[in-house]
């Protein structure tokens, strides 16, 4: 069970940006109170006296507005600090101004209130009492009240009694909702804590908020080490990618039960389980989005070892699909074979029906190769392939077809990237991203076909500059018979994912950071015998 914490001041635990509005006010009101005093002093010398005093406080103030840039949490020495320097710029207003009668000993309340709010309901009461002791002093000095005018001393303890309540009264309030607040962050803070699930926050300038402590150890990062910082130097994608919060805030749209490779601090990679949520304020404007996540390396591998049980079950339930996409088809089919002999004598309309038939029954072959391919075990054949040859032929077979309007280049190593597989089957993906890559920018734009060299593996990825991929279908587009395209049955990516994953591989898409897509593909190297 997680130890009770001991309070400490609201604002050490909190986002600072607000601050910054507040001493904003701060110092502009410094500049009413400097004016009102050196119209209401006494004494034109102590007048500019007292300008210089709320000129060290402004001072003071833009001091503290630095500090809070560069500090990520507010220390409670820094708002102590404040608090202490507004409680004598004020009393020194009241002291040059007429004491107790002064027309800003209404600025005590509002310390007080400041006090209450920021640093807690002990440290409101020992301002009230500050206070309460200052005013007793005014009330007192330059000359007690003549015992012999009854009128004079009740007028000027009426008043001291007056703002006495009013400081005390103030300091509870304050103090009160700030024990509330308080209490309910940590009982917030206590909660997402004791979630197994990794919790982070974000604002809407994408700079990290909160991380809950199991999204400290998912990502091997302190929340102090987090805090203030961009979302994807904490969440950075393992492929080089965009991140996916830098997505949804880009796209409004969420993420849901995303898998996302992601590199930890000490260089690690972790397949994450993602999912987002945006926040907004009365308004409709984003403030923060939450992204909560689950660590799926483990999960991952047991599922690589489940591949071939599931294969038969997915088989199975293909068979429902399979037979919904074949009605269609057979269904034209049957209907011009039936119109064919009455239009025997036209043979206009007897071309049309033929033309409907054939194109048809190309269509339910295509389903039909679509299916087998997938539900057939890929290739056992194995041999040593280097990805760069493969790369330069898909390079040359995309220019073929599509040269006119897309530039297709590569990004290659020097040396030799090699794995162990089929070569027909692994270069039928990559002609298989390639493609729908091309046809998603309408055949215009540039394709960049990369592939990057590590000691355990190799990853090939193909970025294009097309609409990209809206999060919440990025999920469904491996599943079979998916598609948005007008044309197709959606088995492209199923059977890509199929020959990728008998390879012991992982294929994964993302958005580009800018827009367009990208499609990663991560093959084991080749270990070769010495």
């Amino acid at each position: 069970m997680t130890p009770p914490q001991r309070h400490r001041p609201l604002l050490a635990e909190r986002p600072h940006a607000w601050l910054w509005f507040v001493g904003t006010a701060r110092i502009g009101a410094y500049l009413v109170l400097a004016w009102g005093t050196y119209r209401l002093a006494a004494h034109v010398e102590l007048g500019y006296t007292l300008l210089g005093l709320y000129a060290t406080a402004i001072t003071i103030s833009l001091l503290y507005l630095a500090s809070i840039k560069r500090a990520r949490l507010v220390p409670a020495l820094l708002t102590w600090t404040q608090v202490l320097v507004d409680f004598g710029v004020v009393a020194a207003a009241l002291a040059y101004t007429g004491g107790i009668r002064s027309s800003f000993t209404f600025l005590l309340v509002i310390v007080i209130l400041e006090a209450g709010l920021l640093l807690g309901l002990a440290q409101g009461f020992v301002f009230a009492t500050l206070a309460a002791l200052f005013t007793a002093f005014l009330a007192a000095t330059p000359a007690p009240p003549d015992p012999a005018l009854p009128a004079q001393w009740l007028d000027v303890w009426y008043r001291f009694l007056i703002h006495g309540l009013a400081f005390y009264l103030t300091a509870f309030v304050s103090g009160f909702w700030n024990e509330r607040v308080t209490r309910m962050e940590q009982f917030q803070r206590r909660t997402l804590d004791n979630m197994n699930n990794g919790f982070l926050m974000t604002n809407a300038d994408g700079k990290v908020t909160l991380l809950n402590n199991a999204a400290q150890q998912i990502l091997n990062v302190s929340e102090s080490d987090a805090a203030g910082r961009p979302v994807q130097e904490i969440l950075k994608p393992a492929s080089g990618g965009e991140c996916p919060v830098v997505t949804a805030l880009r796209s409004g749209h969420n993420f849901l039960s995303y898998e996302f490779l992601a590199a930890t601090a000490t260089g690690e990679s972790k397949l994450l389980g993602l999912t987002t949520s945006q926040v907004h304020d009365a308004r409709g404007r984003l403030t923060d989005i939450i992204t909560s996540f689950a660590d799926l390396t483990e999960i991952s591998r047991m599922r690589l070892e489940l591949q071939s049980q599931e294969r038969l079950v997915a088989v199975g339930e293909l068979a429902a699909g399979l037979a919904h996409e074949i009605r269609n088809p057979v269904a034209a089919i049957r209907g011009a074979l039936e119109e064919f002999p009455a239009s025997m004598q036209t043979p206009t309309v007897a071309e049309k029906l033929a033309n409907i038939a054939i194109r048809e029954s190309d269509h339910l072959n295509e389903i039909v190769t679509g299916f087998l391919d997938f539900a057939r075990n890929p290739s056992t054949k194995r041999e040593i392939v280097d990805l760069r040859e493969l790369v330069h032929e898909v390079e040359e077979l995309l220019r073929r077809e599509h040269g006119a309007g897309v530039a297709v280049t590569t990004v290659l190593p020097e040396a030799p990237c090699e794995v162990t597989g089929d070569r027909s089957q692994i270069k039928q993906v990559f002609v298989n991203l390639g493609k729908n890559a091309i046809e998603a920018m309408d055949d215009a734009g540039a394709l960049i076909i990369t592939v990057k060299s590590t000691p355990k593996f190799l990853e090939i990825r193909f970025d294009d500059e097309g609409p990209g991929i809206d999060p919440d279908k990025i999920t469904h587009i491996f599943e079979p018979f998916y598609t948005e395209k007008e044309k197709g049955v959606g088995m492209g990516l199923a059977v890509c994912m199929r020959i990728i994953t008998a390879h012991d591989g992982v294929i994964r898409a993302a958005s580009r950071e800018g827009g367009g897509a990208s499609m990663a593909v991560q093959l084991p190297a080749a270990q070769r015998k010495e």
